[in-house]
């Protein structure tokens, strides 16, 4: 038998020849004849037939879809790090650009121009270069698309924007403008890449055909564009038939109008929703380690072990004390830096304090027994089940207003709760043992309060009426409704502090209103106020 053809003489018979099959049958023909292997032998004969269908598969299988992958890929795309003054906001403008490419290249749809050549490329562009010469650049490396990336500082926050311009014309509905920001730097390239990845969801698949191969075409995609062998739906109806595939290239049957075009669009998508996710837990880890309680600079450590102490000891005793104003107190265990009280929220579990007391005297317009339990002859059974209750739930009352106080203070000082990084759960715990305890966790003060008056207003209610079974059915009834309300809330509800919701935006629209207040050194509040704008 004589010997088969080497792998490296067959690629080169890909790139020589229009049907590689035949020129690989003719060139073993070639060789029996010049070897004088007799033709008319039977195990010749079968030898060359089982050669023959070997060839027929090799023709068709990934190994020699490689030989043709030297063509470059389409949809290739440069990516520009703009720098200027700031040596920290150039380092993150190359930071961006890395990540950015690592996300083109992951989705599978834009290929990323190597970072090597885009830095020779940017040392050759003049003084004060424009946009047109960064276009020039994209060109000289057969770019089809080219992007730039600048990074600003904007107020307490830095302002990161991707640029998108299409050198071919096919690849015009590319052309756009993202804006993200972020007060913690590393956070501007993982927001920047977020949005390039929901510019993906909707984003086909394009391949030109290259050449005809035994009915079926080569296309200019291949397991990097997220295909494998299988049929797909292309745009305009019909359906597409993936024979094989190589790392860039594939054969496949395609529709009649596809063959006329040149091109065919596969409706198959990238799969975004896996990175979102990542990128989504690496903000949170970022945003969770700058606001944490440990990381701003308060006095002591385990911010978690001294939120418990504070709730279950150092407030109840500051209350004894001072009703009220303890609360405020308590707050400053923590280490805040600057502790501002909410005077309002003193004032006003205060008198919610007061009112647990006098309550029962002033419905009674105090002939009673200031004591509960103690009993004479103007205080009813009922009158005093409510005596019970109302001096009962005083604890989850001084709860709460320690709970209102930390959310004020939370807000001023910029830091996050802690338990933080499992919010939705920590509130759900804190709404399940005292009412509104998780709207308070996440900031939300009024609406805190609102459940917890509410709650306690139904389960007195049926306290004071537990002799009356139907008032009672009712009354448990909608305190059951309210509480699951509370329950469900607070686990869903996102939380209201600004600094932290910044970090979870998304893009800036064309004009974005800024809204922030901080404390001065001095303990007074500064206000800020401004709109930015994206040109």
């Amino acid at each position: 038998m004589p010997a088969m053809m080497p792998t490296s003489a067959w690629a080169s018979s890909v790139h020589t020849a229009g049907n590689p099959v035949e020129s690989a049958i003719g060139t073993f023909i070639k060789r029996e004849a010049m070897t004088g292997t007799q033709t008319t032998s039977h195990g010749g004969w079968l030898r060359r037939t089982l050669f023959c269908a070997v060839l027929v598969i090799a023709g068709l299988s990934p190994v020699m879809l490689r030989a043709t992958e030297r063509e470059p890929v389409p949809g290739t795309i440069a990516i520009f790090p703009l720098q200027g003054a700031s040596i920290q906001l150039n380092a993150l403008a190359d930071k961006s650009a890395e990540t950015v490419s690592d996300a083109l290249a992951r989705l599978g749809r834009l290929m990323p121009v190597p970072a090597g050549s885009v830095r020779n490329a940017m040392e050759g562009l003049p003084d004060g270069f424009g946009e047109e010469d960064l276009r020039n650049a994209a060109v000289r490396m057969n770019a089809d698309l080219y992007a730039f990336i600048s990074i600003t500082s904007m107020g307490n926050s830095i302002a990161g924007t991707i640029t998108i311009k299409a050198v071919s014309p096919r690849y015009n509905s590319m052309n756009r403008s993202i804006s993200v920001r972020s007060a913690i730097p590393m956070n501007i390239p993982l927001k920047l890449v977020r949005e390039i990845a929901r510019m993906h969801r909707r984003l086909p698949l394009e391949a030109d055909l290259l050449e005809q191969r035994d009915g079926r075409y080569l296309l200019s995609a291949g397991q990097w564009h997220g295909i494998s062998p299988g049929r797909y739906r292309a745009s305009g109806g019909g359906t597409v038939v993936i024979s094989n595939t190589g790392r860039y290239r594939s054969l496949a049957l395609v529709p009649e109008a596809a063959v006329l075009s040149k091109r065919v669009t596969i409706l198959v998508y990238p799969s975004v929703r896996a990175l979102i996710r990542e990128i989504d837990d690496r903000i949170e880890y970022n945003t969770n380690y700058r606001y944490s309680l440990a990381n701003s600079g308060a006095e002591g450590t385990d911010p978690e072990k001294k939120f418990a102490a504070g709730m279950c000891l150092i407030n109840p005793g500051a209350n004894t004390c001072m009703p009220g104003y303890g609360s405020y107190l308590s707050t400053a265990y923590l280490g805040f830096k600057n502790t501002t009280p909410s005077v309002a929220g003193i004032v006003f579990s205060s008198l919610l304090i007061v009112h647990h007391f006098l309550l029962p005297e002033y419905m009674t317009k105090f002939k009673i027994n200031f004591f509960p339990g103690v009993m004479d002859s103007d205080k009813t059974t009922t009158m005093n089940n409510l005596q019970i209750f109302c001096w009962s739930t005083i604890p989850l009352t001084v709860s709460v207003a320690y709970l209102d106080q930390l959310a004020h203070q939370f807000t001023g000082n910029r830091v996050l709760p802690p338990f933080f990084f499992n919010k939705n759960e920590a509130a759900l715990v804190l709404s399940l043992i005292i009412p509104g305890g998780g709207m308070f966790y996440k900031g939300h003060r009024l609406a805190g309060w609102g459940f917890h008056l509410s709650e306690l207003f139904l389960a007195g209610f049926c306290v004071y009426t537990k002799d009356e079974k139907k008032k009672v059915l009712y009354g448990g009834i909608t305190l059951g409704a309210v509480k699951l309300i509370d329950l469900v809330t607070s686990f869903f509800s996102p939380p209201s502090y600004n600094f932290y919701n910044l970090e979870k935006e998304g893009r800036i629209s064309v004009s974005s209103p800024l809204m922030d207040v901080n404390i001065a050194d001095n303990g007074d509040p500064v206000y800020r106020l401004g709109i930015s704008c994206t040109f």
